[in-house]
């Protein structure tokens, strides 16, 4: 059974992740059910989660993981750039001279990536200062193209363009050099993303893991399946 997460009435998926999920099982004729982060976070499922697959935001699955004794869930990789953990407070203190950071929150949900610039961001306004981010320097060279390369069993599946210029694509034989050089480390499932410099450089921006991703709109069967053999990794190591 595949249980994806819906809003509190179990009337409709969560987000857009989890419809995607729902069409893949609609169209494998897969049995599934909409349940709530509620059912889940009372107990209801702890005897059956770890034969079945759950599909989630990070927050749901984060509960999941944790009723199977399973308290965090994070990567073994990074992207090889330089970085440090500091707070937020601290890095506008950093951008305060003119200078750029690229952050991401350490909790994943907050906000997406983004290059602090001394700019105001929305995203950013309603966070305590001592909010944890992840810092790196800003890349040399201008951005023009980003992209989301998903990676399942060491190949790669597919690939979206989700900002900038979508004519301009990734170097491919880069991004299989990536996926080949971290082939005995990485999760079975997980995505790369890559951004194309002015300088038409190609670098990674950052990986993530498959569970905690946004579908860019790869097929939903294809996105199904990754999830579920991550799912079932994760689950099975504990």
């Amino acid at each position: 059974m595949i249980y994806i997460q819906s809003n509190k009435d179990r009337t409709l998926a969560h987000h857009f992740d989890c419809s995607c999920a729902l069409y893949g099982a609609k169209d494998n004729a897969m049995d599934y059910r909409l349940t709530s982060f509620e059912e889940v976070s009372i107990g209801k499922f702890d005897m059956g989660i770890k034969g079945n697959l759950f599909v989630g935001s990070t927050d749901f699955m984060r509960e999941v993981f944790k009723r199977v004794g399973i308290e965090d869930v994070r990567l073994p990789m990074n992207s090889n750039r330089e970085s440090e953990v500091i707070t937020l407070e601290e890095a506008y203190k950093r951008v305060a001279n003119g200078n750029k950071l690229f952050i991401k929150p350490i909790e994943i949900t907050l906000f997406t990536g983004l290059i602090l610039d001394g700019m105001q961001h929305s995203c950013l306004s309603d966070l305590p200062k001592d909010t944890e981010v992840m810092a790196y320097e800003p890349f040399k060279s201008k951005i023009i193209s980003e992209w989301r390369l998903y990676v399942h069993n060491n190949k790669l599946i597919d690939s979206r363009n989700y900002s900038g210029d979508f004519t301009i694509s990734p170097d491919y034989e880069y991004a299989m050099s990536v996926i080949e050089s971290n082939r005995s480390q990485f999760p079975c499932a997980y995505t790369i993303d890559i951004a194309v410099l002015e300088t038409n450089e190609n670098v990674v921006v950052e990986f993530n893991d498959m569970w905690a991703i946004g579908n860019y709109g790869i097929p939903n069967d294809i996105y199904l399946r990754a999830l579920r053999d991550r799912y079932f990794q994760i689950i099975n190591s504990k």
